[in-house]
């Protein structure tokens, strides 16, 4: 068989695999929206300078941090059960949507109003400057959009609706492109956090007519069941748990390094998280797709260990190709944020070194949600996050370089020691359950 001939059979192969096509489309819609969203986070950054974005990055990174936790966890359990139900049993599907987005709403809003109520609080007390008082609580409002966009993204990922969900992520990276450029150049930090809200919204709206479109074709009653209901909450508070702790921590890394270095300091890190966030957008994008496809094959263990293995594969060429692009192009990309950002490059690189532990941790998180192990990925993450900020306590104290270096030589430890953990752990699991 010559190699043309070789060349046609594998790609017919990959054409018919829904893994293959899922994935696609995920990555389709994400390489335009991500990248778009990646240059007006470079616009926005060279507008504000480094001191003003690091204040726009701790006020995102204080929302999006109430807003993991608001959704308790139903963006992977929607992904779940929907992908379990359509086919076992979906006179349920009408009824598992209407509680995820009740429980979403009632989370969410409680988490709203606290923010509101307490922004006074976080600005002085936490985050020592009282001017970001009024941005927080006019953001506020974001937390919701933003867990309902999530669980609306789960619920579609279980449909494997990733087609029509590429093109609503193209067009948020225009949007997001266009509102953060114009406004945070005429409206400087007000702007670039309306942009945040405006392109929030817009997106909720796209998802909500892809759900309601996705479900015409399932019955229509819905039926009130609340030990279904009961069920949903067990199998997402772990998974809630998991993302409250790690958005927590997070926070708390931001705000750290507000309390020993300065804003400007926070800017620099910020700056460089953007491009790890960059580098595991494939990973990222592919949470659900993987979630739904070992779901679907979590009892038969041959089949679940091979979608596994050729995930991680993926995942790991996906994460070195961008990581070796960026770390030969450091100092060029560094030069974009311009002269406020003077040694980005070096923070930069190892950021984007530790995204290779992180990309594979990720698949086998996903790999435990999908045999029902949440609690204990909840137990390993808890002590993988908080390592991470005991590390940088102590490193502060020991060595004499910039603070954003040094947070990310705790995460680089933690996440590697992390993956080598799990995936340990995960095959002691899954041969003790074919022997038992």
């Amino acid at each position: 068989m010559n190699f043309k001939s070789y060349s046609e059979q594998l790609l017919q192969r990959l054409l018919k695999n829904q893994l293959f096509k899922d994935s696609f489309w995920s990555l389709a819609g994400n390489v335009i929206g991500r990248g778009l969203a990646l240059l007006a986070g470079i616009l926005v950054a060279r507008f504000l300078g480094k001191d003003v974005f690091g204040e726009y990055g701790i006020i995102r990174n204080t929302i999006l941090t109430i807003g993991v936790f608001s959704t308790f966890g139903l963006g992977y359990t929607a992904t779940k059960y929907i992908a379990d139900l359509k086919t076992s049993k979906p006179f349920l599907i009408r009824t598992f949507i209407s509680y995820a987005i009740q429980i979403t709403l009632i989370f969410s809003g409680l988490m709203a109003v606290g923010l509101f109520i307490f922004a006074a609080l976080i600005s002085e007390e936490l985050l020592g400057v009282a001017h970001l008082t009024l941005p927080l609580r006019l953001l506020s409002i974001l937390i919701i959009f933003n867990a309902l966009t999530t669980t609306q993204v789960g619920i579609l990922s279980g449909f494997g609706k990733f087609k029509a969900m590429a093109k609503i992520n193209m067009s948020m990276g225009i949007l997001t492109f266009i509102f953060s450029g114009i406004l945070a150049y005429y409206f400087e930090l007000e702007g670039a956090l309306l942009a945040l809200l405006l392109v929030q919204v817009l997106n909720f709206l796209f998802n909500f007519f892809l759900v309601k479109k996705s479900v015409k074709s399932f019955p229509k009653s819905l039926s009130k069941d609340k030990k279904f209901r009961k069920g949903i909450i067990q199998f997402s508070t772990p998974i809630a748990l998991q993302e409250a702790v790690y958005s927590l921590t997070s926070w708390l890394g931001y705000l750290l390094l507000v309390n020993y270095a300065s804003f400007g300091e926070l800017g620099m890190y910020s700056a460089a998280m953007q491009w790890n966030a960059i580098v595991l957008f494939i990973p990222g994008i592919l949470r659900n797709v993987i979630l739904s496809h070992l779901s679907a094959t979590a009892s038969n263990d041959k089949r679940h260990g091979t979608i596994l293995k050729q995930i991680i594969v993926v995942n790991l060429g996906a994460t070195l190709v961008p990581f070796i692009g960026i770390l030969l192009f450091s100092s060029w990309i560094s030069s974009f944020y311009g002269q406020t950002f003077q040694g980005l490059d070096d923070v930069l690189t190892l950021a984007v070194f530790s995204t290779i532990a992180i990309s594979v941790s990720n698949v086998f998180a996903q790999a435990y949600t999908s045999i029902g192990k949440n609690w204990q990925m909840l137990i390993f993450r808890m002590i993988r996050d908080i390592l991470i900020l005991g590390c940088f306590l102590i490193l502060i104290n020991l060595i004499s370089v910039r603070p954003a270096l040094i947070m990310i030589y705790s995460q680089l430890f933690t996440n590697f020691l992390f993956l080598i953990i799990i995936s340990i752990n995960y095959k002691m699991i899954r041969k003790w359950e074919i022997n038992y």
